[in-house]
This record gives structure tokens, C-alpha cells and sequence, in this order.
């Protein structure tokens, strides 16, 4: 389904929309040094490197030169912004999942600070997100084999400037490709937080994830409206960035180095933009379509080539268990995708009804069926108004699986290839709570949390 984490899969800890790593805003020095805990499977962490800088031999090519950041933001000193860890050895990116071993971790575990894993040719980058007095970070670390994690450190010649906020991950022919915009300011003192974004969204490259090197062009031309970051895909046309919001614009590259903004106009003004996916075909974005300024319905856009984009929306109206209820003040919205290798489930949610969880499923990103009752988690059977119009659970992809999955007494996982034919796996070990319905897919298992606690589950193969 296409080879990018954007904001694919990860921790629901403030963000409305449900995407954990939305929220990577960064302010101007970015530093989070923590202490490594030995993992629940007994491996004690090793030592985060000192000086976190690359050898020579690492530098980036003549060719890639990297640009001087501003005086102004010159770092002061180098910092790992993170410590290592070590995880399990993750299976085969293909490898088929038997089971689920379920570990908790330690609140000070790094794992808990992960938000997102990509998974490429060149081994695993991870992204994570951390708020601490107030501030948001977002640490990186990459590894080889999936089981040793080094942190990245940020602010030097040959990584991220300072106040730069990783919002998208991707992987080219020329090897990884990062979005980054400054944040503007945060507020945490209300739930949920309000971060910000503000332009230029720059594209950095990296042939191996330690030694960045910014695009020549630095700013796409994707303003971006504050809280509303930009999203990356990378499928067979290329790279897509697209800016969220309203007024959506789209530039597209081939190597994550030169970009090209196309036209304004590229997408309808009258549509929305809240996630981007790549497909085995072309690129798929969802959000809504505003059909008045009072009223939008759950819609997606498709394109074969992120340049031509279908002019009308395709979706579906219900999906609700309960079918949401139609006239003046009702309306719809779809907030993101679940990736798998043949096929994604779009999810969004109805205003009001009160806020009932919407789910449609495709193979193709064009075609789209709803999923009245949420399968395989079926919906909520909790007392209350909202029962009944949520999952009993929490859905996650990475572009080759779907993993469904809930905690408690009727604690279950299962995988999925498309999102509709489903495998429940067997789970044992220290199973989470009923109430753990944020969740990250990891290349060897998943990470869940109920927003206090956190589990790791430690994918079984044969």
C-alpha cells in the first residue's frame, strides 16, 4: 500500500483527530535525555552514545552538502535527544504473526516514547513524542536490525536544525525523506493540547537515517494553517506532500531533494484535507467535503499520480452501527487511514450522534464499503450515550498489516491483510487494560496504552 509513516499509526495521547504523531511539535532547543530500564524480556539497554555525532565516513556527499542552519539557531552543544534501548529481534516484514505476548513496561521505559516505525531497505527509523513542562519533542532513533535502538541527535551540521518538528516519514529510491516545519507555540493547560505549525515545510534526506541533508528548495510552499500539519506519501508516482486543512495544496518530488508546488486549485477548494495515503495504484486523501459552511459529509479524493485528482468525493454516507441521522447540522467527517497490503479502512467519525465512530473499508483507495459494525472488534457494549457508536477496541496499520486489538477480560488481537478477512491470534503474558485503546504498530509487535500504563505486544511467529 505504499512505503510511508506519515501519521499512519501510533498514540492517541492528546490529539482530537486520534493520530498520535500529529503532534510533533518541537520548540527551539530540543533536548530529552532520559534513563534506559532493562525490558521486561530481561536485556538491559546500553549506554546512549556521548557525542551522537557521525564519523567522517558518515558525512553527507559533496553533492549533498548541508545547508548552514541561521545564525540565530545555531546549537549551542550537541545532545542525544534520547537514549538507547533494545527490543526484541521484529519478525519479517512478511513473516505471518501466530501470537501475542503481552509485557508492561516501566513508566520511564523509551519504549513508551515511540510514535511511529518505519520499516525500510536500510533498516528501522522510529519517531517519538514527548511533552514534558510543557514542551513537545520529538526524538528519533534508527537501528539496523530492529532490536538496537541508537538515538539521533538533533542540532548538529549533519542533523535537524533547532525548532524543527518532524511531521511526515517517508522512504525513496535515494533512501529516507522527512518533512519538518517550526512549531509556533504550544498550550497544554486545557485537554486536549493546542500545537501549532507554521511554514516552511522543509524536506530533509538522509541515505542511511543518521546524516540529513535539507532539499535545495527548503520551503515546499505548504503554509499549512496552525495545528494543521502536512502529510507525506510516498507511492508509484513518487513522493506527495500535501498540506492539511482547508485549501489544500500538493507538491510532488521524485527524490525528496527538488520539489514541485503544483497550482492552486489542484484539489477543490470545497474540500477539506486530513490524511494522505499511498496505494498500490496511486494516492488516496481523506476529510470531508463541505458541502455548505454549516454542513460536510466524510469524503476521499483519489489520484493515480497525485497531479490529477478525482473532482468528486466517494464515499458511502452511514456506517454507524446506529446509521447517522441525516438533515440540517448533521454532518461527517473522515480523520485518517489504516493501511494494509491489499487494502485500507478509512476512519471518521458523525457530528453529532453523538459522535459516532465511522468505518469504510477498500482495496483500491477508489471503491469503498462501510463497515457498520467495525470488524472484527464489533462496536462498544459499555453503559452510556455513546455505547454501541464506538469499536470495542483500537485498529492500526503500517501499510503491510492491520492489527485490531483490545484489553480486559475479552482481551484480543487480530491481523488483517485488507481489513476484511481477519486472523485472531492467541495472546498471553500481562494483558492490558480494558481501557488501553491507544496504540502504535512496531515492526515485532504492538505498543498499547490506556493513557497511564503502557504494554508491549510481542508479535509470535512460527
Amino acid at each position: 500500500m505504499g512505503h510511508e509513516s506519515s501519521h499512519a499509526s501510533g498514540l492517541d495521547r492528546t490529539d482530537p483527530r486520534g493520530r498520535r504523531t500529529a503532534l510533533l511539535t518541537v520548540l527551539l532547543v530540543v533536548a530529552f535525555v532520559g534513563v534506559a530500564v532493562a525490558k521486561p524480556w530481561g536485556t538491559p539497554a546500553p549506554a546512549a552514545t556521548q557525542d551522537g555525532g557521525p564519523t567522517p565516513s558518515q558525512a553527507a556527499p559533496a553533492s549533498q552538502a548541508v545547508t548552514v542552519a541561521p545564525a540565530s539557531a545555531t546549537p549551542a552543544a550537541t545532545k542525544p535527544v534520547a537514549v538507547a534501548f533494545i527490543t526484541p529481534v521484529p519478525p519479517p516484514a512478511k513473516a505471518v504473526w501466530t501470537g501475542i505476548r503481552w509485557h508492561r513496561l516501566a513508566p520511564d521505559d523509551p519504549l513508551t516514547h515511540v510514535a511511529s516505525v518505519l520499516r525500510w531497505r536500510g533498516g528501522f527509523l522510529a519517531v517519538g513524542w514527548e511533552v514534558s513542562e510543557g514542551t513537545t519533542t520529538t526524538p528519533v532513533w534508527t537501528s539496523a536490525d530492529g532490536a538496537h535502538w541508537d538515538p539521533l541527535p538533533f542540532d548538529t551540521s549533519t542533523t535537524f536544525w533547532p525548532g524543527m518538528s518532524i511531521v511526515g516519514v517517508a522512504e525513496a529510491p535515494t533512501g529516507l525523506v522527512v518533512l519538518t516545519e517550526p512549531g509556533v507555540g504550544s498550550s497544554c493547560s486545557d485537554s486536549p493540547c493546542s500545537l501549532g505549525y507554521g511554514p516552511p515545510t522543509m524536506s530533509w534526506t538522509s541515505p542511511d537515517g543518521r546524516t540529513w541533508s535539507p532539499s535545495l528548495s527548503l520551503d515546499l510552499g505548504l503554509p499549512g494553517p496552525a495545528a494543521d500539519e502536512p502529510m507525506l506519501a510516498a507511492g508509484p508516482a513518487g513522493l506527495i506532500a500535501m498540506s492539511s486543512g482547508p485549501g489544500a495544496l500538493v507538491a510532488t518530488s521524485s527524490d525528496g531533494v527538488k520539489w514541485r508546488t503544483l497550482p492552486d486549485g489542484t484539489l477543490p477548494k470545497v474540500f477539506v484535507a486530513a490524511d494522505l495515503r499511498a496505494t498500490a495504484t496511486g494516492y488516496v486523501a481523506g476529510g470531508r467535503w463541505m458541502t455548505s459552511d454549516s454542513h460536510w459529509d466524510a469524503a476521499t479524493l483519489w489520484s493515480p499520480d497525485g497531479r490529477a485528482w478525482t473532482p468528486t468525493p466517494a464515499l458511502p454516507l452511514a456506517a454507524a452501527p446506529s446509521p447517522v441521522p441525516t438533515g440540517a447540522g448533521t454532518s461527517s467527517v473522515v480523520d485518517l487511514f489504516v493501511a494494509g497490503r491489499n487494502g485500507l479502512i478509512a476512519m471518521g467519525r458523525g457530528v453529532p450522534n453523538p459522535g459516532a465512530e465511522l468505518w469504510w473499508q477498500s482495496t483500491d483507495g477508489r471503491h469503498w464499503r462501510p463497515l457498520p459494525t467495525y470488524l472484527p472488534l464489533g462496536p462498544t457494549t459499555c453503559p452510556g450515550p455513546d455505547c454501541g457508536l464506538r469499536a470495542n477496541g483500537a485498529l492500526v496499520g503500517d501499510g503491510e498489516r492491520m492489527v485490531a486489538l483490545r484489553g480486559g477480560s475479552d482481551a484480543g488481537v487480530w491481523t488483517s491483510y485488507d481489513g476484511l478477512a481477519w486472523s485472531r491470534l492467541p495472546v498471553t503474558g500481562d494483558l492490558p487494560s480494558e481501557r488501553a485503546t491507544q496504540a502504535v504498530l512496531l515492526p515485532g509487535g504492538v505498543l498499547l496504552s490506556d493513557g497511564t500504563s503502557f504494554w508491549f505486544g510481542e508479535a509470535v511467529v512460527e
